[in-house]
């Protein structure tokens, strides 16, 4: 990442440049243990995702209404602690967040098998939202154990084992289900198994992941400046930009969340096409690292906006069709362009934050896509029962404006980094020696 707090100060000896805050070189150890991490717990999530508005629908005898209200609280939770979270990370660390995150997970999923009542949901899964936003510190944690030239190969390859587990989950949700006796009792089996691998997965972080050296630099350079960040510095126009992108891609998704199983059920799909659905929009997910060595090869605005734009245009003829087969192909394709984007996005954003506050740009970007998410998951169904399956248009439609908007200021900090190198010199405190070796 090109330097964007570095500061010469008049005494030679006594420069701190941002260059210091960086990892010598990437940690992949600790890479490794974070994917097998995400492998695992993705494939408890989203042995749940799928089924829940079902099990809502059939034994909460829930309107698709409430199920929107019921997604939409996770991203309330998502929404209001994201960016606490974010600064808290860069104030005490990655590591105590992440498995704190972790731990409520798993009592989460847990607590799915408590009521059937749909009210209760709200708080369960507002809960939920509360654990995704201290988990998404994940990404501030890879920006510190990685080199810039090799970031987005790392994210990618978390992310090709996230969307690996998110394979593997709904084909396991099938069968718990069907192994459980269906109804009640199947969808029980369902959330027992996300609360375990949750859990086993909060055990195994306590235990593997370190805090990165970086993240304490940063803190002791913030103690001699300021403890809180200037918002004129962090919310500069590409990071506008980037919440831009993501409130518009969450919306979609939010919404896509909860109608697409209903969606497909009132088509005729069985519970395994819909699972065999979830699947094939996410394999070619799997292809995340190699969309990562793309973005660390070549740019990763031109990667970044040409695979949300193909996810985006994917979600309009997804609308216009009423195909099981198209949708195979379609939602294959729709994974494919976020395999594209999502590492070189990710990268792109630790590239253009200020680098002693990449936790709380974290946290902002976080509460953006929460916010278009929450709306997603409150309008879509609105929407849905008045033009059905039509909604999805709207979904691509929107992600695409939003595209058109953020894509010239984003264009411009592409062209900016390339030609200028390091912004202009900010003033950090000089370290001890011993915090700068």
């Amino acid at each position: 990442m090109q330097s964007n707090d570095a500061h010469l100060d008049s005494d030679d000896t006594s420069r701190t440049t941002a260059d210091s805050l960086q990892p010598a070189k990437t940690s992949w150890l600790q890479i490794g243990v974070l994917c097998a991490s995400e492998f695992i717990l993705w494939t408890g999530f989203s042995s749940i995702l799928p089924y829940l508005p079902i099990f809502l629908k059939e034994e909460g005898r829930s309107s698709v209404i409430m199920i929107g209200f019921v997604a939409a609280a996770f991203y309330l939770g998502t929404l209001i602690f994201s960016s606490p979270f974010g600064w808290l990370s860069d104030l005490v660390g990655r590591k105590r967040i992440m498995i704190t995150g972790m731990a409520l997970m798993a009592v989460t999923c847990f607590l799915f098998t408590r009521s059937t009542d749909p009210r209760w949901f709200l708080l369960f899964r507002l809960l939920e939202g509360m654990s995704a936003a201290a988990g998404g510190v994940m990404f501030a944690f890879v920006a510190d154990i990685t080199v810039s030239s090799q970031r987005s190969r790392a994210l990618g390859l978390i992310m090709s084992a996230q969307f690996g587990g998110a394979i593997l989950g709904p084909a396991l949700g099938a069968a718990l289900y069907h192994a459980g006796g269906e109804g009640r009792p199947g969808f029980y089996a369902i959330f027992y198994f996300g609360a375990a691998v949750a859990a086993a997965t909060t055990v195994a972080m306590l235990f593997l992941i370190h805090e990165p050296a970086a993240t304490g630099k940063r803190r002791a350079a913030r103690a001699e400046a300021r403890p809180r960040p200037d918002y004129r510095e962090v919310l500069r126009p590409a990071i506008l930009g980037f919440l831009v992108v993501g409130f518009g891609l969450n919306f979609a998704f939010g919404g896509f969340e909860v109608i697409w199983s209903l969606w497909l059920e009132h088509l005729g799909a069985s519970m395994t096409m819909i699972s065999v659905m979830w699947i094939v929009m996410s394999v070619p997910m799997l292809l995340s690292f190699f969309g990562g060595v793309m973005a660390d090869r070549y740019s990763r605005f031109v990667l970044m906006f040409i695979g949300y734009s193909l996810a985006a245009v994917m979600f309009i003829v997804t609308g216009l069709v009423r195909s099981i087969n198209a949708y195979l192909v379609l939602t294959f394709v729709l994974g494919l362009g976020f395999a594209l984007a999502s590492p070189a996005k990710q990268g792109f954003l630790v590239q253009a934050s200020p680098v002693r506050w990449i936790g709380t740009v974290q946290g902002l970007d976080a509460t953006s896509a929460q916010l278009g998410g929450m709306l997603g998951t409150l309008l879509v169904p609105v929407m849905y029962e008045a033009i059905s399956g039509y909604v999805i248009i709207v979904c691509g439609a929107l992600g695409l404006v939003c595209l058109t908007i953020a894509g010239p200021i984003l264009g411009r900090e592409s062209r900016r980094q390339r030609s200028e190198g390091p912004r202009p010199p900010e003033k950090l405190p000089v370290l001890p020696a011993e915090e700068t070796a």
